[in-house]
């Protein structure tokens, strides 16, 4: 019910691009790309597994950089064939929320608890909101040119 908060959804048309093998190969290259490895790849999917621990000094400006976990697919649906695919940022959820109690705990000297709750929220909407609200934008965007033009 809640996992809409770390996941991403969404599809992009593969409309003209080729086989199923083209658009997860182009696929492939977009998450190498990304610094994310494959760990599984089938006729019409691929799955990459890439804790957030794996790299903890790696490049953060990265779109997919929060993302610990995804699946791609493609599917045949009435618009045509589509590549599907669902993103996870637990890891960075819940890092985020750790930063937050930190947070709230120099709030609470400063403040009390309205001056905690005021840090934690604003550090957590900060660290995740952010990164995610970048990724809102960034990631699907990444993916349909990484489709079309390989």
């Amino acid at each position: 019910m809640w996992d809409f908060i770390w996941h991403l959804r969404g599809s992009a048309p593969l409309d003209g691009v080729g086989s199923n093998g083209v658009a997860l190969e182009r696929v492939e290259q977009l998450l190498a790309r990304q610094g994310k490895s494959v760990s599984e790849r089938g006729s019409d999917y691929l799955v990459f597994d890439d804790p957030l621990w794996r790299e903890w000094f790696g490049p953060n400006w990265l779109a997919m950089v929060i993302y610990d976990r995804g699946r791609f697919w493609i599917e045949q649906d009435v618009r045509g064939r589509r590549l599907r695919y669902d993103l996870r940022s637990l890891h960075g959820l819940v890092f985020c929320l750790f930063a937050g109690v930190i947070a709230f705990f120099f709030g609470l000297g400063n403040g009390g608890l309205p001056g905690g709750l005021r840090y934690a929220a604003g550090a957590f909407a900060w660290l995740y909101g952010m990164n995610v609200m970048l990724a809102l934008v960034r990631v699907p965007s990444g993916i349909r040119k990484a489709v079309k033009s390989g």
